[in-house]
């Protein structure tokens, strides 16, 4: 945790409902500048589950994989769950998921969560980006051992602790903004088996809170999703462009020309293609949307999410070819 004096109480208390199963709760505090320590120590007092460490990431290391080590190194537990201070957890989520870990023979498991959001911007940029990494992640490859697709979801993930120590934790990862992409494809490098369900009865989160958020947020992460190439970054901004942002208005704009006179061969041409783009990003939304607790009526607002989309990865590639960095939470991730 980081700055999360207005998560930690709500977190622990998720935490701590989860039963007999959870044995030791380890708050990793990264050198936070608000109250999360305090309040964190506080419940160390309450109940004697509750441990608090310390520290800041050293040279080579982003700050979530440095607290995530740390904790992770004086934990007992035969399985270890990395979870974020935003996540919320209902009674028996932990228990639910151990056992689907052992029923999959999984040495790794992640679930999606349902996405609370706070505002109609929230609402329309934040599932067309999950469909985005969906998309680019097709879970038959993340759960076929043979492929090394791998993707976990960072705020919740719980993996057999031989199997993390044997990839080496979050200290192989320990540069990765995106750790928990490349912890779970590490996992598959060494054989070990990924799985990631749906949990949006189990838990949800609000990632973000309004625009500033969701830029500074998305900004740090997307680029990274390309492998941090700038020809990927391109491909990337191109195809968001034309797949959500080009298909909604051209067809608008077409339809207004047919009500005047016939279409031309080119235009009946383009009107199918952005109609068959239209219908393929609802389609994909239908289907993803229930997994994460939203409202596929958003895809009809495509282009302004596209837009961020695309412009997002771009300001991202910058940052990042510029020596400029990534900021979250008050700190440059280079």
């Amino acid at each position: 945790m980081r700055n999360e004096a207005r998560n930690v109480s709500a977190w622990l208390a998720c935490a701590l409902s989860q039963g007999s199963c959870v044995q030791e709760i380890i708050i990793s505090d990264d050198a936070s500048e608000d109250a999360t320590a305090q309040i964190a120590d506080a419940a160390a007092l309450a109940d004697n589950r509750v441990r608090v460490v310390r520290g800041a990431p050293g040279p080579g290391w982003v700050g979530k994989t440095a607290a995530a080590d740390r904790g992770a190194r004086i934990a007992h537990g035969e399985w270890l769950l990395f979870s974020d201070a935003d996540m919320r957890m209902v009674p028996g989520t932990v228990a639910a998921v151990l056992d689907a870990s052992i029923d999959f023979g999984a040495d790794a498991t992640s679930l999606t969560a349902f996405l609370e959001c706070g505002n109609l911007l929230e609402r329309i940029v934040m599932p067309a980006m999950a469909s985005v990494v969906m998309s680019g992640h097709p879970l038959v490859l993340v759960h076929d051992r043979r492929s090394n697709v791998g993707l976990v979801w960072g705020g919740f993930v719980l993996v057999q602790r031989d199997a993390y120590r044997i990839v080496g934790g979050h200290a192989s990862v320990r540069g990765e903004i995106a750790e928990d992409r490349a912890l779970a494809e590490r996992l598959k490098a060494f054989g070990f088996a990924v799985r990631l369900l749906d949990g949006h009865e189990f838990v949800s989160v609000r990632m973000y809170r309004g625009l500033a958020e969701m830029w500074e947020g998305w900004r740090k992460n997307v680029y990274e999703g390309t492998g941090r190439s700038p020809i990927g970054a391109v491909v990337f901004i191109v195809a968001a462009t034309a797949m959500l942002v080009v298909p909604l208005p051209v067809l608008a704009i077409l339809g207004v020309t047919a009500l005047r006179r016939p279409l031309l061969k080119h235009e009946r041409s383009l009107a199918l293609w952005c109609a068959l783009n239209a219908a393929a990003n609802v389609t994909v939304r239908a289907l993803r949307d229930r997994a994460i607790g939203a409202r596929t009526w958003t895809a009809l607002a495509a282009p302004l999410a596209g837009a961020f989309i695309a412009s997002v990865m771009a300001a991202s590639m910058w940052r990042a070819l510029s020596g400029r960095g990534q900021v979250w939470k008050g700190r440059v991730i280079r």
